[in-house]
This record gives structure tokens, C-alpha cells and sequence, in this order.
């Protein structure tokens, strides 16, 4: 799958992303809310209320952690339901979530100048309209938008600029928190909680009490998920930013609870009521009774003050970064994709939130109330989405590399979706506290219509780029632990261990002998007759049954050879899996028809059978005996090899794989002089298979270079070659595969698999070739469906024999580390139609243990080459776990 790379720069700190968080969540509320909250349900009921509350937030935190871990790029919610979900899922959750975060910063556009009023009462000046019962007034209309135009300016300067205003504010906040918090301690008296620990006066009455707190407290918790919006920018490990995420939903359930203490344990019942009726602030007015100042009741009220620039600054980086993601997907228009030049903040995006958050405060705060009820609901929609998404991902890519892995996630899942649903559900049902009123409605109905418009429009304008997506790179930094906790980690293994070896780097020594021409480019195969002529004047000319000729290769490569002036016959008997059988008499015919050249047209079955029928035809003997090295020969006719697959790289080197009839026996010929003179690889050549032999062609060409790569005598030039085949596969076989990659897609898996077939000539194969030969011997099946069988097995065993090699494979794959290499292999098998097991192929229980005995057999040499060398008992059991 197509991958690029971020255009963001990785500023935020671990500290950053936690202070956008949490700063997002605590708000004003606190400070107007309070006395409401212990009315509602006492000062330890209202606690645990709010204890509740977060729990049901927790778990739908638990489903962002895992999957911003998993999916880090910018959009959030947009990324996770489009995996999940489709275009259309995508669409309704990101929309859903802008209409939360702009609701959210347009009303803290009118919050901020509402709240002067409460420290300056003659603040208002210059009365100019009301709207629906709000004044407006000349001084709050200039502060709000002064300050709306400040806080765009500062959020387009770049998100470090708005994460550093983030800090300070957020530290204004917690100073005042907590100076509220101690001194109630110190002044407050007992007294005041005996009476309002709880309300009610039996247990039903009080626990409805607390649920009434519970019930409304999920809605102060908006504002976790600003942290996968912005995603890219996090210069963190990944699985560090699930953790932080967690840390600031729990964060802010201990600071609502404390202050909610605080304001209890100072303030009674009596105090509480009649500041309720006063200014409505009483944890100001709590704050002014702990120091006996009315001073400190504005200190606290510029707390809060700073709690709605956190707030508005934090939604202002969600609600940007949700629009670029959506622009990026061509789902609402382009322009809003675009990022500053300088200070890669996505401007357009930024401007139009900063417009509207200017626009706002004309319309009064009333109207604004009523929109941020609507944007709630939107957020509400969102969360239940995404913990649907976290299910669906589970089970719909359970292979997908997860940093941060939530346990029991159908449990965690379940809940988080339940209590999402639930908050949803609450802004439906009459008298739940929580309805949404006509006007709000009116709201999310509009909002609604305006995606549908432009959903419709972005779909006739960017045809099929509607709705498109590409996934951003993940960066090594994100992928790996750092340097301390990596030396930390070596340290406590080398403590715990009881003998300790000194690892030494051994000296690079090794031979490397492949005398392979290969003319590679498309049209080649037009040259077969001007490459063949050195070689001899009568060409046996080896193919399948039917494909070549059904394809038009033997007829262009047979006139080629004519034209050339060299005569031609066919022989065209092979079959999957050749057998010796079929060499030996493909041998006799070339005899018989004097040739002196063998021409071979076809996938790896054709090339290996002619490679044994030219060296037949120069030797005496079974061929058995030259398999099993009692007898040796280096004469063979000369080769020319023209691969019609890309997969078995038999065309670079010098094996010949070939299945004894008598005793189920696959084994290969192994000799220099079966390599062929000249491969003619020619990509066009490979275009006219079918998809089903692609992906098991191609699969074959990537457990060459894999198992090459991993092998007990790779080398350098093998590790080298193998890498560069195994990126190649990687990225372009799945579009190939799907018909959309063009011919430089061709020309890169044909190369890998010519790669792959050079490497094993050197590296040799490892135990996936070693256990599927004698399930294709046995059973006749396809070799690269017998591969896709056991390779992820094979691999989930293999692994720790060298992690640092396996991690790169992941790494090329899209994973991370050495566990994730096989989950990555059966991911690509799914997207090929490949995945399957050994069962499927035929293969049963009571097959296992002739296959175990006749892999140590035949396949010696590649039991030895794996990174772990098993034992034959242990082979039987990972042909069982591949059954």
C-alpha cells in the first residue's frame, strides 16, 4: 500500500500533548458549576459521580489510546473510522466531531467577555442589540473578537506556539486549583460536610443522586480526542501517547473531585445556596471564604478565565486538524488541506474556525449555548463511533501493529460503545436533563445538510479522489523504545542472566559465485533468437501445456529463434511441481531431435524441468543419484531462460526443483552448469497471468528474499540484494495484484523475484521451503499456496532466532517489531486472496508424520539454515498449528 510521508513537524512533547488534553477538559466549568453539582448529588456523591463519569469516558479512552498508537496520523477519528468503517462512516464521524469543536470555539469566543463582567460589573459599555434575551454590547463584541482574532494568529504561528500558551495557562490553572484546595483544607471545617456528603435520605434516593452527577459529567471530558487529531505533530513513542491519553482523562477526574471537595469542605449548605442566588460562582465565592479575601474570589475567576483559552485553544488544534484530514480525503474542499509554508499549521482550516469564532459573538451567547449543546452531540456521536471502529478494527485487521494493545477488548469495547451510545442517546430522550431543545435540533439538522452538500459536491468535483486515503509513514522515533530504556532493558538482562558470554561482531568472511546473464526490459524477450544463436543451431524449446502458446510468447519467442536461423522443437509436457519422470523423457526427446540449446517459456515448473532435461541430456545415470549427490556432473546443454512468472527466480540460478513419483520425494538439483546462459526477463512477459498465479508466484519471490535475508549462511551481498527485493514486493505487489499499478509495477516484482531466485543460489532456503516441499510432494499442491500456509507460522517460531532481522522485514511491512513480521505476512496473504492454511490445501492429521520425516530428508539443508533449528518432533508441530 502507498505510503507518505508526514508534512507536519513533530513538535509536541510528551508534556505538550498532556496539557492540550487536560486543558481541553477542565474549561470553566469548574467555576460555574460546582455548587450545581454537590445540590445535585452532595459533596462525596457529586465525587463519585464524577468518578463514574470518568470511568465511562475511560473506556472510551481506552479505545482512542489503542488506536492512535496504532493509526498516528492527522484526522484522529477520521482515520480510525475510515479503516473501520468505509468513506461513508468516515464522513459522518469527522463531520460530527468538527461540529463539537467548532461549537465549542465559537462559544468560548462569548464566554471569555461574559466572565469579565463577574471581576469589572461596568465592563459593559455601549449597549447595541439583544439577542434572543442576551444584551450585546460594544466592549464585550471588541473583547471577544480581539481575542478570537489572537487566537487564531497564535494557533497559525504554529502549533509549538500554541502548545507553550497551552502550558502557562494550564499551569494558572492547576496553581489556582490547587491553592483552593489547600487552603479549603486548612479553613474548612467538617461541619459543612455531615449535611451534604449525599442527597437523599435512603440508598435508592442517593444513588440516584450520584447518577444524576454521573449523568452530565461525561460532557466536561470532551476534549482527550484533540490528541489523535493531531497525531502527526507528536514527537513522542507511540505507545507513550496512549498512555498520556489515559493520564489526562484520570488527571481531570481528580481534579473535578478535589475541587468539589474543597468547595464542600468550606462552603455549607447555607453559603452554597446563597451564592447560587448571588453570582452563581461559588467556587469563587469558596475560594474568597478560604482566604477571607474577596480578592481571591477574582484570582480564582482568572483561573477559570484561563480554563476557556485552554479550552478554546485546544479545539482550535482538533477542529483544524479534522477539516485538513477531511480536505486530504478530497471529502469537503481541497483548499482546507493546505498547510502553512513556514509553520505547518494547516492555515486555511485555522481561518475559517478563526472567522467564525469571530462571527459568534453577534449572535449572543444564548444562540451559542444552544450550539455547543449541538456540538456536544456531535462529539457524543463521534466517541460511540470510534469505540465501534475499535471493535470492528479487532476483528477486521487483528493483524494491525498495536503499540498501545488494550486487554479484553471486547469487554472494553462493549462498554465503551454502551456508555457513548448512552450520552448519545441521553440528548434524545424528554427530560433526561440533557434533550436537546427545537433550536438545537435546528442546529445539528443544518449542520447535517451543509456535509451532505458537501459530500455531494467534493464527490462531482474530485470524481474517484472522493473519499480517497493514504497512509502516512510511520517514523522510526514512534517505532522504537528509546536509547535509555533500551540500555536500561540490556542491563537488567544481563543482571538477571546466569552466565554471561561476551558477544563479539565476527569478521565478515564469505565467497560469493553466481556466472548468471541477465538481459532485463521490457521487449526483451524480441532479442531470444539474437541472445540464443552463441549457443547452438537446434533449440528444444520447453514450455506448459497451453499458456505460452495462449499467450503468444511461444510464437513470438519460436520466430525470434527461426528468424535467428536456428530450427526449433517443442517440448511441452510439464506440469506443476515437474517430476523426474517427465525430465528424463523431455531428456530422451532432445537426444532423439539432436538439439543442442534448450529455449525454456514458463513459470518455475518449465524453467527447473528444462534445466534437468539439459542436464539429462549431457549425462548418464538417475537423476536421483545427482539430487542426492552420489554422483557429481558439471555439463549440461547450454540454457536460455524466459520467465513468464514472476515468482520462483529460477531464471538466476542454479536449482532445479523436481518431485520423485515413486516416493512423494521434492528435492532440487543443485549444480553451476544449470545456470542459464542467458535469462531474457522481460516484464511483459508476466502480464498475461492470472491473478490467483500472481499472488502465488509473487508470494514465492518474497519467501525467497525473506528467507535468504534470515538465513544461517546469509552474506552481505545476499542481505543486501534480499532487502532491496523484500521493499520491492512490499510496495508494489498489492497494486499490481489489483490491477493498478502499471508496468513500472511489473518491472519492480519481476526484478524482486529474479532477486529472490539469485539470493537462495548463495543464501540457500530456510524451513518454509524445507516443510512445504514435501506437502507439494505429497499432495501435488500449488508451491506458493503450500508457502502462504506455513510462512506466518514458520515465522512466529523463527523469530527470536534473529529478532534484528525479522524487525526489519516488519518495519519494510508496515510493523514495527519482530513479532509483528508474521502478522504482517498473513495481512498481505489477505489482501492477495492467499490466506489459507494446510487443511484447506488438503492436507490432513495423519499426513504430519511422513511430512516430518521427509522434510529432515529432502530438506537437510534448509532445516539447518533457519534461524532456530528444530527438531523433527517440533516440525510435526508447526505443520499441526498450519493445518
Amino acid at each position: 500500500m502507498d505510503k507518505k510521508k508526514s508534512e507536519f513537524d513533530k513538535v509536541f512533547s510528551a508534556w505538550d500533548i498532556l496539557v492540550i488534553a487536560f486543558g481541553a477538559m477542565i474549561g470553566w466549568g469548574w467555576v460555574v458549576s460546582s455548587g450545581d453539582w454537590i445540590q445535585r448529588g452532595g459533596v462525596l456523591g457529586a465525587m463519585i459521580g464524577f468518578a463514574l463519569g470518568g470511568v465511562m469516558i475511560f473506556f472510551v479512552g481506552l479505545t482512542y489510546a489503542e488506536l492512535t498508537a496504532a493509526m498516528p496520523q492527522c484526522g484522529g477519528e477520521h482515520v480510525f473510522s475510515y479503516k473501520a468503517m468505509g468513506p461513508i462512516g468516515s464522513f459522518i464521524c469527522t463531520w460530527a466531531i468538527v461540529l463539537g469543536y467548532v461549537s465549542v470555539v465559537c462559544f468560548e469566543a462569548c464566554a471569555l467577555p461574559t466572565i469579565i463582567t463577574y471581576i469589572y460589573p461596568g465592563f459593559l459599555k455601549g449597549y447595541l442589540y439583544t439577542v434572543a434575551g442576551f444584551d450585546i454590547y460594544a466592549s464585550w463584541l471588541a473583547v471577544a473578537i480581539l481575542v478570537a482574532i489572537f487566537m487564531t494568529i497564535i494557533n497559525i504561528l504554529g502549533a509549538k506556539t500554541a502548545a507553550v500558551l497551552q502550558t502557562v495557562l494550564t499551569v494558572i490553572i492547576g496553581g489556582v486549583g490547587l491553592l483552593l484546595i489547600a487552603s479549603s483544607v486548612i479553613t474548612g471545617d467538617v461541619a459543612n460536610l455531615e449535611p451534604q456528603l449525599f442527597v437523599g435520605d435512603s440508598a435508592s434516593t442517593v444513588i440516584k443522586s450520584v447518577f444524576s452527577v454521573a449523568v452530565v459529567t461525561p460532557f466536561f471530558f470532551i476534549g482527550f480526542d484533540v490528541i489523535p487529531q493531531a497525531a502527526e505533530e507528536i514527537n513522542v513513542p507511540l505507545k507513550k501517547i496512549g498512555k498520556i491519553m489515559i493520564f489526562s482523562i484520570v488527571l481531570a477526574v481528580v481534579f473535578y473531585a478535589l475541587i468539589i471537595f474543597g468547595v464542600g469542605y468550606v462552603m455549607s449548605p447555607a453559603d452554597i445556596e446563597i451564592s447560587l442566588s448571588g453570582s452563581g460562582l461559588v467556587t469563587a465565592d469558596a475560594m474568597a471564604k478560604a482566604f477571607n479575601s474577596s480578592v481571591m474570589s477574582k484570582v480564582l475567576i482568572v483561573g477559570g478565565m484561563c480554563g476557556i483559552i485552554t479550552s478554546w485553544n485546544s479545539f482550535l488544534i482538533g477542529g483544524s486538524r479534522a477539516m485538513y484530514s477531511m480536505a486530504e480525503s478530497y471529502m469537503i474542499p481541497r483548499p482546507f488541506s493546505k498547510l502553512h509554508k513556514k509553520h505547518k499549521t494547516p492555515v486555511n482550516a485555522l481561518l475559517l474556525i478563526g472567522g467564525l469564532s469571530v462571527a459568534a459573538p453577534f449572535l449572543g451567547r444564548k444562540m451559542l449555548v444552544w450550539i455547543v449543546d449541538a456540538g456536544n452531540f456531535g462529539c457524543c456521536l463521534a466517541y460511540c463511533m470510534v469505540a465501534a471502529s475499535f471493535i470492528i478494527l479487532r476483528t477486521k485487521a487483528p493483524e494491525m501493529a498495536r503499540p498501545y494493545k488494550v486487554k479484553h477488548y471486547k469487554i472494553v469495547g462493549a462498554i465503551a460503545v454502551l456508555m457513548s451510545g448512552f450520552m448519545v442517546v441521553m440528548y434524545m430522550i424528554p427530560g433526561s436533563g440533557s434533550t436537546l431543545v427545537v433550536q438545537e435540533w435546528a442546529m445539528v439538522g443544518g449542520w447535517s445538510i451543509l456535509g451532505v452538500v458537501f459530500c455531494i459536491g467534493c464527490k462531482l468535483k474530485y470524481k474517484e479522489k472522493f473519499a480517497s486515503h493514504i497512509d502516512v509513514e510511520v517514523e522510526e522515533l514512534n517505532t522504537e523504545p528509546d536509547a535509555v530504556t533500551t540500555t536500561l532493558e540490556k542491563a537488567l538482562e544481563t543482571v538477571r542472566s546466569e552466565k554471561v558470554e561476551k558477544e563479539e561482531t565476527p569478521a565478515i568472511d564469505f565467497s560469493y559465485f553466481l556466472p548468471v546473464n541477465i538481459v532485463f526490459g521490457s521487449g526483451k524477450v524480441k532479442k531470444a533468437g539474437e541472445l540464443t544463436k552463441p549457443y547452438g543451431k537446434k533449440a528444444l524449446i520447453v514450455t506448459g501445456r497451453s499458456s505460452a502458446k495462449k499467450s503468444g510468447i511461444y510464437d513470438k519467442v519460436k520466430d525470434s529463434l527461426e528468424a535467428a536461423g536456428l530450427t526449433t522443437v517443442l517440448y511441452d509436457k510439464v506440469s506443476q511441481n515437474p517430476l523426474t519422470t517427465t525430465a528424463e523423457e523431455g531428456a530422451a526427446f532432445a537426444k532423439e531431435n539432436h538439439c543442442d540449446v534448450v529455449v525454456a517459456i514458463g513459470g518455475g515448473s518449465i524453467m527447473d524441468c528444462a534445466k534437468a532435461i539439459a542436464f539429462l541430456s549431457k549425462n548418464k545415470g538417475d537423476i536421483s543419484d545427482y539430487i542426492y549427490n552420489r554422483l557429481r556432473s558439471d555439463e549440461a546443454l547450454p540454457l536460455v531462460l524466459i520467465p513468464t512468472t514472476c515468482g520462483t527466480g529460477s531464471e538466476g540460478n542454479g536449482f532445479a526443483v523436481l518431485t520423485n513419483p515413486e516416493n512423494g520425494d521434492k528435492k532440487s538439483l543443485r549444480c553451476n552448469a544449470i545456470v542459464a546462459k542467458v535469462s531474457i526477463i522481460d516484464p511483459e512477459c508476466m502480464m498475461t497471468m492470472p491473478k490467483k498465479v500472481l499472488a502465488s508466484v509473487a508470494f514465492d519471490a518474497l519467501c525467497h528474499n525473506i528467507e535468504a535475508y534470515t538465513s544461517r549462511i546469509a552474506q552481505p551481498f545476499t542481505d543486501a540484494l534480499s532487502l532491496y527485493a523484500i521493499d520491492l514486493i512490499a510496495h508494489n505487489l498489492v497494486d499490481v495484484y489489483n490491477g493498478t499499478a502499471g508496468k513500472e509495477g511489473w518491472e519492480k516484482i519481476t526484478l524482486a523475484s529474479t532477486i529472490g531466485g539469485m539470493v537462495i543460489n548463495t543464501a540457500g532456503v530456510t524451513l518454509a521451503h524445507g516443510m512445504e516441499h514435501p506437502a507439494s510432494g505429497l499432495k501435488n499442491i500449488v508451491h506458493g499456496q503450500g508457502l502462504a500456509a506455513l510462512t506466518p507460522v514458520i515465522i512466529e517460531a523463527s523469530y527470536k532466532g534473529n529478532r534484528e532481522k525479522f524487525s526489519k522485514i516488519a518495519r519494510i511491512m508496515g510493523g514495527m517489531t519482530a513479532e509483528d513480521c508474521s502478522t504482517k505476512i498473513r495481512t498481505l496473504l489477505k489482501k492477495l486472496n492467499l490466506d489459507c492454511t494446510l487443511s484447506d490445501l488438503g492436507i490432513k492429521e495423519e499426513d504430519i508424520p511422513w511430512m516430518a520425516e521427509n522434510c529432515m530428508k529432502v530438506s537437510a539443508a534448509g532445516v539447518m539454515n533457519n534461524p532456530v533449528v528444530f527438531s523433527k518432533e517440533e516440525i510435526a508441530e508447526i505443520y499441526r498449528k498450519a493445518l
